[in-house]
């Protein structure tokens, strides 16, 4: 079979297209023949080195993947050959035609959903839905701002947090990108390209600023943040597409009784039946259309590299998907 193989850490050139032995599910595991596969922030992060669990090379980047069971390991008892299912690989890289993937990280996907929203729904919804539900605690009625809201997480937690009763106000950083995230259900929208979008979002809530803030961009961006949290108000971070942390000063918590929360998806869904329960509930809106994930864009499994490259330079929009040939 085919794969994308990293003999080293790197730039995304490091990701060669390659033919490697076609793996044989372990104990537990089921082999997946992929239809489409869902590329992740967090896999340029693998890729290149800066991941705090970069992986040893040599490895298959990817954590998410749709398509049927090719074959069943021992002692797997909720799925069987042909069924459609959506993983996230642990012990395997999902950037291939066949991904071993493990039962517990394995649910059904519905003949319905197409292959492409598979594949974009494992790891963008559950990042999404845990950052506003299990650490952000969401309350409807309460202000909202979600940064990055035209990326495959932020579009995604627009329409979460709508679905939920929040006023939601996405953050982008063009004002092509502020329309998408308007057309997925944002009350409001800012562009922070714009130096005053703080000033912005105080206004549009009556001077109150954002109860809960959902920021993946860090620096600047997340800093300007801090400047239209209300008091009392909860910020999860779960990412840094910018290259910087964000950074909270302790004045910023003390003085205005504020928490922060820390966001690694991987280690949250660990609890199997936290995950089931929230793709339960992503899999129902997404079957009763009201949940969409916008797909920018759709390359071959070969253009993974290009994926990467378009990806880090945060001009993409939507979720980004790579799909074997055939």
């Amino acid at each position: 079979m085919h794969a994308i193989v990293c003999h080293e850490h790197g730039e995304p050139d490091v990701m060669q297209y390659v033919e490697i032995p076609q793996p044989v599910p372990s104990a537990g595991e089921v082999l997946i023949q992929a239809e489409a596969i869902g590329v992740n922030y967090v896999d340029t992060m693998r890729r290149s080195g800066r991941h705090p669990a970069a992986p040893k090379t040599p490895f298959t980047p990817g954590i998410e993947v749709c398509g049927r069971v090719a074959q069943v390991g021992e002692g797997v008892q909720q799925f069987q050959t042909g069924d459609r299912v959506i993983g996230r690989c642990v012990t395997h890289g999902s950037y291939a035609e066949y991904v071993a993937v493990e039962e517990r990280f394995t649910v059904a996907c519905p003949e319905g959903t197409s292959s492409e929203q598979g594949a974009a729904l494992f790891v963008t919804g559950q990042t999404a839905f845990h950052a506003l539900v299990t650490m952000g605690g969401i309350a409807a009625d309460e202000n909202v701002l979600i940064t990055a809201a035209a990326g495959g997480v932020g579009s995604c937690a627009v329409q979460v947090a709508k679905r939920l009763g929040a006023n939601v106000i996405a953050a982008a950083g063009s004002p092509a990108k502020c329309e998408l995230a308007k057309n997925i259900g944002a009350d409001f929208v800012v562009d922070y390209s714009q130096s005053d979008w703080p000033q912005t979002v105080l206004d549009l809530t009556d001077g109150k600023g954002a109860a809960l803030i959902i920021e993946s961009v860090g620096g600047a961006v997340a800093k300007s943040c801090i400047r239209c949290w209300s008091p009392g108000g909860r910020l999860v971070i779960y990412g840094k597409a910018s290259g910087e942390p964000a950074t909270v000063s302790g004045d910023d918590l003390l003085f205005g009784n504020r928490r922060v929360y820390g966001l690694a998806v991987g280690t949250v869904i660990e609890d199997e039946s936290l995950m089931r329960a929230a793709m339960d509930q992503l899999l129902e809106w997404l079957g009763q259309d009201q949940l969409k994930l916008p797909i920018g864009k759709v390359y071959a499994l070969h253009e993974a590299a290009q994926a990467h490259i378009d990806l880090e330079s945060r001009q993409t929009t939507g979720k980004l998907v790579l799909k074997p040939a055939g």
